[in-house]
């Protein structure tokens, strides 16, 4: 065979690697990796994914597994170091991975590494609950009640640092108030918490607390939304009582770095598909508060990277202190 012909047959070979990847894929069971415990918001979604994904991919088996701790980190670190295959991926809040490095829990920026495959739901990043019963049904009557302790306010939340923290450390600078933060490791445990009355209040995504204010277990009194939630317009934004910013969460599915494109393409499609269920809207936009639409990996890439740039100066400013 000449140089030339062996020079050809290698670059057509070139051209058709990237296709062949997804042509035995999956081939065993597909693990998404949750980074919080059991019983929470990710957690729910995850669960729903994963029965919902299994007819588009050919009928595959996926599973969930709990990798709390770490502030994300013990979960996400399993999956940077899984092969680039397809067959473990994390179902993930992106945003709390820009939080978490400027408050130092990762010393590198994990997203940028990572492998991102769709954004499937938005809601806004952090609302304020408070235990029904306790009188504290209101903004104004948690900053009352607030005011009357030494030491403030106990505020459960899903990690120590990141952008969680950091807005409830803006909460009690903007309002006046004293407290402070208690961090688990994920919602269902700082719920556990707040029923419990150890911490007076919660924070959390408001789709997972409009939940239980609707199952009659708390009050929301406030969310980091721009404006108003539709399905709860009742509840005041962080801008409009003058106690934060408003800060949108979106929620997604990333795989390791290197997964390649052909199956990124083919687990896109297939969470692309699972979202349309009505199963998934009603879950998603009828019981919880979450707004549903996809985004493709590389605007979800462009969009992390805008984030950084806004949000990064000003949260490496905020955990310098």
């Amino acid at each position: 065979m000449s140089l030339d012909r062996r020079a050809v047959l290698a670059g057509l070979a070139a051209v058709a690697a990237p296709a062949a990847h997804a042509q035995g894929f999956p081939s065993r069971p597909i693990r998404l990796v949750v980074t919080y415990t059991p019983g929470g918001g990710v957690d729910g979604q995850a669960r729903l994914l994963a029965r919902l994904m299994a007819a588009p991919l050919g009928g595959a088996n996926l599973f969930v597994e709990n990798r709390p701790g770490g502030a994300t980190r013990v979960g996400t670190s399993e999956v940077q170091r899984a092969a680039p295959d397809g067959h473990t991926l994390v179902v993930m809040p992106p945003l709390a991975w820009i939080g978490y490095f400027y408050s130092a829990t990762y010393d590198t920026k994990v997203w940028e590494q990572m492998t991102p495959i769709g954004q499937y739901a938005e809601t806004p990043y952090n609302c304020y609950q408070t235990k029904a019963g306790t009188g504290l049904d209101s903004w104004e009557k948690v900053v009352a009640f607030a005011r009357t302790r030494a030491e403030g306010l106990a505020v459960g939340g899903p990690g120590s640092g990141g952008l969680v923290e950091y807005a409830v450390r803006q909460t009690f600078e903007k309002a006046g108030i004293k407290g402070i933060y208690a961090p688990f490791q994920g919602s269902a445990p700082a719920h556990a918490a707040l029923l419990a009355g150890t911490v007076q209040m919660q924070v959390l995504p408001l789709g997972d607390g409009v939940v239980q204010m609707r199952a009659g277990a708390t009050h929301v009194v406030a969310a980091s939304g721009a404006q108003r939630f539709p399905t709860a317009p009742d509840i005041p934004t962080f801008v409009e009582l003058g106690i934060g910013d408003a800060l949108v969460n979106t929620f997604s599915l990333w795989g390791p770095p290197g997964l390649p494109a052909d199956i990124v393409a083919r687990i896109a499609a297939a969470l692309r598909q699972a979202i349309a269920q009505p199963e998934f809207i009603e879950f998603m936009e009828v019981r919880q508060a979450f707004q549903l639409g996809f985004r493709d990996a590389p605007t979800l890439r462009a969009d992390m990277a805008a984030f950084d740039a806004l949000w990064g100066p000003r949260l490496a400013a905020a955990f310098r202190q």
